[in-house]
C-alpha cells in the first residue's frame, strides 16, 4: 500500500486541512527533482494553508474541489512521465490557483480574523503553516509534534520559548534553508532525527537542563559549526552527531567521551 493510499485510510481522523496539508507535503516531494514544478506546488501549498476559514456553503465547494486537485496532482506525478508530467502538473496548479482566487475573493464577504502561522493542540505544535523567515514560537507550547516543520524550505530561523520541553523525531527534518537555532532551558530531549539534514544549519544555542540528544538529532548537519553543549547532557545517542564535519575539536571531544558512536 503506498503512503497516500494509507493517508487515505488515516484521514477520517485528522481534521480537512491537515489532510490536505499531508497530501501536499508528498506532493512536493514528488516534485522534488523538478526545481520550477517544486517551486510552483510550494508555493500553491502555502496559499491554500492560508485560505481563510469559512463555513459558507460555497466555500465549501470551493475546498472541495481543490482537495479533488489535490488528489489528481498527486496521480499525475506518480503515474506521468518527463516533460509531459510537468504539463499537466501546471495545469492541475493553475486550476488550483483560480479557486484560491475565488476563496480569496469570497472572504471579502465575511469577517475572518487571520490565520495563525502554528496549529497548536492542548500545548503541542503539530504544524507550522506560516511563510518562513526567522520563526518565533509561541510561549504556549510544550511540545514540538513529529515532523511539525518537516521538509519546510522557507524557515531560516527557530527560537523555541521557555516552556518547551521535548522537541519530537523529524520536527526540523530537512529544512534547508535553516541556519539557527535557539532551544530553551526547559527542553529536556531533542528527539530522534529532529535536525536531520539540516543541511544549512550552522548555529545551535543549548541551555542548561537539557539531558537527551537521541538518535541522529544533528545527523548530516554538514555545516554546523557552533553549538554548546551544557553539563546536563547524560545521553547523547548513535549517530546524533554523523557526518558533521565542521563541528569544532572540542565539540567533538566532549560528544566521543558521552558516547563514541555519536559521531560515526
Amino acid at each position: 500500500m503506498g503512503l497516500f493510499d494509507r493517508f487515505k485510510k488515516e484521514d477520517k481522523d485528522v481534521s480537512l486541512r491537515n489532510r490536505y496539508l499531508r497530501r501536499f507535503l508528498l506532493i512536493t516531494e514528488l516534485a522534488a527533482d523538478d526545481d520550477e514544478l517544486f517551486k510552483d506546488i510550494e508555493t500553491t501549498r502555502t496559499r491554500f494553508e492560508h485560505a481563510p476559514e469559512l463555513k459558507s456553503k460555497l466555500a465549501k465547494e470551493i475546498d472541495e474541489q481543490v482537495y479533488s486537485l489535490i488528489d489528481s496532482l498527486h496521480k499525475t506525478l506518480e503515474t506521468t512521465k518527463s516533460e509531459a508530467r510537468t504539463q499537466a502538473a501546471h495545469r492541475t496548479l493553475f486550476k488550483i490557483d483560480n479557486l484560491l482566487e475565488e476563496r480569496k475573493a469570497l472572504a471579502k464577504d465575511f469577517d475572518v480574523s487571520p490565520k495563525s502561522d502554528f496549529v497548536i493542540e492542548n500545548g503541542v505544535l503539530t504544524s507550522y503553516i506560516g511563510n518562513g523567515g526567522d520563526v518565533v514560537v509561541p510561549n504556549n507550547v510544550e511540545v514540538v509534534a513529529p515532523k511539525a516543520f518537516y521538509h519546510n524550505m522557507s524557515v531560516r530561523s527557530i527560537v523555541l520559548q521557555e516552556g518547551v520541553k521535548v522537541i519530537q523525531e523529524e520536527a526540523f527534518y530537512l529544512c534547508k534553508a535553516l541556519t539557527y537555532v535557539k532551544l530553551p532551558s526547559t527542553l529536556s530531549r531533542v528527539g530522534q532525527s529532529a535536525f536531520y539534514s539540516c543541511k544549512a544549519l550552522e548555529t545551535v544555542e543549548l541551555k542548561n537542563g537539557i539531558s537527551t540528544i537521541d538518535y541522529y538529532a544533528f545527523a548530516k548537519c554538514t555545516a554546523l559549526k557552533n553549538i554548546n553543549l551544557p553539563t546536563s547532557i547524560k545521553d547523547i545517542k548513535d549517530k546524533a552527531f554523523s557526518e558533521d564535519d565542521a563541528l569544532p575539536r572540542a565539540a567533538k571531544k566532549y560528544i566521543k567521551d558521552i558516547n563514541k558512536k555519536a559521531l560515526d
